[in-house]
């Protein structure tokens, strides 16, 4: 060890999927079975040097100063994604999604990342020159330094710059950078302690210090040596030098620091590879590998659409040449369509589609419709057409030349029909008739702030309130009666109300609406009336009817209180009901029933006449799915003696008991479909078939959504367990993953859904691209109380962040964690999840006196004799 090493010891510092077409089925065919390799998932190809050199050689200037310019910022998969590349449109594209890229990782927009980085290289030009220096590229990525040094005491020591940065990522806070210039050379370079002491401290003495000392380890003891200073242990440098105490502490720290210092050259993050892949898939590349399609090419021109043209674009494809997929013996052939609109060369539009087609169509050829709207001018059409089970393609490239079309027969008959509706509500507002109602949403999902509008007719409203959640808002005098609301950082179920008054105040007309209600397939709602506070006579009621698909409704009664005034058997479902003078308080009831099923019936209730100051309390019964075990086996015979269930830790008294062995059961099932999982998706696919095979009972439904880059409903709500099966043969493994949207999107679905449920959660990794954050996704399954049982399918010891929120979801519900290696460690998991579905209890209580819905976060806890009871964690009332 040197002097030197002795002398500063002391110092303490340191990333546009559209759905496919429905077809008929037909009589069963001969599919042709899929290959062994699927080839769904464009990967990204290492490229060798050569070939990099040579891609390069032939791009334009404007792409090749593009790759000069990012190479300090640039991740090898990203240059080699680059160089994949076919045309300059998609390389325009890429630069686009480059920089979108990077202001999403560090929470900026509008391409500030990119006018940051590039008046940065202004800056490094003029100052460093060449921007491929250590100091240009440290300043490109890491921006100017808190405080910047420069030391020149050539006594002992080459030229330095010491910069420092408060913080750089990966390598931690106060840490200062050391440059100097090597002998005989003339620009910075930076400097790291690697490798023998005195040898990386002898690159820092100076050729005056060198030339005194016959070694360069002589130089070393010399420069660095303990001085007669009566302070004692300080180096000549500390005592000679400006700034020598500084020059000290930037060598101390590059020593102690560096290990972490080896990744200071690597370009900072900027999002997952599997970010990088995407423009892959978004644009159209031939693999001169892949087999061979047929393809029939034809587009015609059939409507417009404003100023725009539909471009209706058919291929054809020969069914023989395309494989099918088997999963629980479900059969879909599935082909992926990605196309390019190119104008004057540059990229229009770009598109993606999936199309599933029945292992039973026996057509000659499956055909594939594109529409596009395209303004009149003349394009280039770019397509490729993926067999997504065998990896064939075809590449299709067609001019298309774009007419201006009249307006059709129907388009014009529309038109009329708009102006005789715009005439109809004229004349409402002409009669004087008082009508006040909500637009509904566009979105079906809402959270945050939420822009509610209406719509007003007659002149009789002063003024209308907003009410949320049986709270009143705000009042507003003046048109536009429009208010901006907050639902919250999560969806959950909000009911706004808005009420018309009179310039005395009295109420007039009004509506309400409850937003992010789910997707329960049979639902009835009272449209109008919804405000009734002054009703009496003959009054026109509305009711709307939604029906799960392939069901009929059988009835729609209306009561006025308890008495039945009308049955509807077809829609529209309207009739006129009488509502007595005489009578005060009361309500109208609609209950639809379907027409041979055994669904119970569902109903909505509008109360009429009541007064302005009547609060409305909703208290309702919670439910706590609970699974008692004993020897780590589920215990099946308890009665409801055996438990005791405490509410914020006082006993409450339990209003429903049912062992739900025989009861019908609600499953959800969200499987990560990001591109990470494509060599085990066809385990996984498997394997969820034979999991929904042995749990699906008769009265049973189950949900199936896949997530990448977003969630997606691939199999809405059905009994059928062929629905269910073909939903998971349409699986296919792209993008990125968005685990924590999936966990909301999934549990939305089960809003309205009464009983026993679950949602099953399979997962390969981390979030990588999710609207909502962790924290939002968990209070959202807390709020919906349903079971959450997560997988982990090869998930490391290590990744304690991503293990750590996947066990929080499961014990917060009441669900339970699984971690495998292996996707075919499914079936077990599986198999444990549907015995502890089959064997648990619902024990419900009402919330005690005083707690009213809207309240803070309130936990329970079960006890049962006999075993130890796992349930959800609370709830909120």
């Amino acid at each position: 060890m040197t002097r030197f090493a002795l002398a500063v010891l002391s110092l303490a510092f340191t990333a546009n999927i559209v759905a496919a077409p429905q077809t008929s089925p037909a009589p069963p065919a001969e599919p042709k079975a899929a290959a062994a390799t699927p080839a769904s998932a464009q990967t990204i190809r290492k490229l060798s040097r050569r070939e990099r050199k040579d891609r390069i050689a032939k791009l334009s200037e404007k792409h090749r100063q593009f790759l000069t310019d990012v190479e300090p910022i640039m991740h090898q998969a990203e240059l080699d994604t680059f160089l994949l590349l076919e045309t300059e449109p998609q390389r325009d594209l890429y630069i686009d999604e480059f920089w979108r890229r990077r202001d999403r990782h560090q929470g900026t927009n509008g391409m500030a990342y990119r006018d940051e980085y590039y008046a940065r290289l202004d800056e490094s030009k003029e100052e460093f020159g060449q921007v491929s220096s250590d100091r240009a590229r440290i300043f490109l990525m890491y921006g100017p330094p808190a405080d910047r040094l420069k030391s020149n005491c050539d006594r002992y020591l080459q030229p330095l710059e010491i910069w420092t940065y408060a913080f750089i990522p990966g390598i931690g806070h106060d840490v200062r950078l050391l440059f100097y210039i090597p002998r005989h050379l003339r620009d910075y370079k930076f400097w790291n302690a690697l490798g023998d002491d005195e040898m990386a401290l002898g690159e820092l003495i100076s050729v005056d210090a060198l030339g005194k000392s016959m070694t360069g380890g002589a130089a070393v003891n010399d420069v660095f040596s303990e001085s007669a200073s009566p302070v004692g242990n300080i180096s000549k440098i500390e005592v000679d030098c400006p700034r020598g105490d500084e020059i000290l502490r930037a060598i101390y720290g590059t020593r102690q620091n560096k290990t972490q210092l080896l990744s200071l050259f690597e370009p900072p993050p900027a999002g997952s590879d599997e970010d990088v892949r995407k423009i892959l898939r978004s644009v159209v590349l031939a693999n001169p590998n892949a087999p061979k399609l047929t393809a029939d090419f034809a587009v015609r021109f059939p409507a417009k659409q404003g100023a725009r043209t539909d471009a209706e674009m058919t291929i054809l494809v020969p069914r023989s040449q395309l494989s099918t997929k088997e999963v629980g013996g479900a059969v879909v052939y599935s082909v992926d369509v990605t196309g390019e609109v190119l104008r004057d060369g540059q990229l229009y539009e770009n598109y993606r589609y999936r199309f599933d087609f029945p292992g039973t169509e026996t057509s000659e050829k499956l055909p594939i419709l594109v529409d596009r709207f395209l303004r009149p001018d003349t394009y280039t059409a770019r397509i490729k057409v993926l067999d997504v089970h065998s990896g064939a393609e075809a590449v299709i490239e067609k001019e298309l030349v774009v007419p201006e079309l009249l307006d059709t027969a129907e388009q014009r008959a529309a038109k009329d029909a708009a102006n005789a509706t715009i005439a109809q509500l004229k004349n409402e507002i002409v009669s004087g008739e008082t009508k006040l109602r909500i637009v509904p949403p566009p979105d079906e999902l809402l959270s945050g702030i939420q822009t509610i509008e209406t719509l007003l007719t007659g002149d009789q409203v002063k003024a209308v309130e907003f009410w949320l959640d049986g709270k009143k808002i705000a009042v507003k005098r003046n048109p536009p009666f429009v208010l901006d609301l907050d639902f919250g950082q999560v969806p959950q179920v909000r009911r706004v109300r808005v009420v018309g008054l009179d310039d005395k105040g009295e109420i007039l007309t009004g509506d309400d609406m409850v937003f992010n209600t789910g997707n329960e397939p049979f639902r009835v709602r009272i449209s109008s009336p919804r405000i009734a506070h002054n009703l009496r006579g003959k009054q026109r009621v509305e009711v709307d009817v939604r029906v799960p698909e392939g069901k009929e409704v059988s009835a729609v009664e209306l009561y006025w209180n308890e008495t039945r005034v009308a049955t509807m058997y077809n829609a529209p479902f309207v009739q006129t009901v009488t509502i007595p003078a005489t009578e005060g308080v009361g309500y109208i009831r609609a209950t639809a029933t379907l027409k041979d099923d055994e669904t119970p019936a569902v109903e909505d209730v509008v109360m009429v006449n009541t007064p302005q100051f009547m609060e409305e309390v909703n208290v309702h019964l919670v439910e706590l799915p609970t699974t008692v075990f004993s020897g780590g086996k589920p215990v099946n015979n308890l009665a409801e003696a055996a438990f005791k269930v405490t509410d914020e830790g006082k006993p409450v008294k339990i209003s429903k008991f049912e062992h739900v062995s025989n009861l019908p059961l609600s499953l959800g099932l969200a499987i990560d479909t990001s591109g990470s999982m494509q060599q085990r998706m066809a385990e996984a696919q498997k394997a969820g078939a034979e999991f929904f095979q042995k749990t699906m009972k008769t009265g049973d439904k189950a949900f199936l959504v896949e997530f990448n880059t977003e969630p997606h409903l691939v199999q809405k709500w059905s009994p059928k367990l062929a629905d269910v099966h073909a939903g998971l043969a349409k699986l296919r493994a792209e993008e990125s993953t968005a685990l924590y949207d999936a966990v909301v999107y999934s549990l939305y679905n089960f809003l309205g859904v009464k009983g026993q449920k679950a949602l099953v959660l399979l997962s390969d990794g981390k979030d990588t691209s999710s609207k909502f954050t962790f924290d939002q996704a968990l209070e959202y399954a807390k709020r919906a109380a349903v079971p959450i049982y997560t997988i982990g399918l090869g998930i490391r010891s290590t990744e304690v962040d991503v293990r750590y929120k996947l066990n929080k979801l499961s014990t917060e519900t009441g669900g339970t964690t699984y971690y495998i290696e292996s996707a075919a460690d499914l079936r077990r998991i599986y198999d444990d999840i549907q015995e502890e579905l089959r064997s648990q209890y619902v024990l419900g209580f009402y919330p005690p006196e005083g707690v009213k819905p809207g309240g803070k976060w309130r936990e329970v806890s079960v006890q049962a004799t006999g075993g130890k009871a796992k349930t959800i964690r609370g709830y909120y009332p």
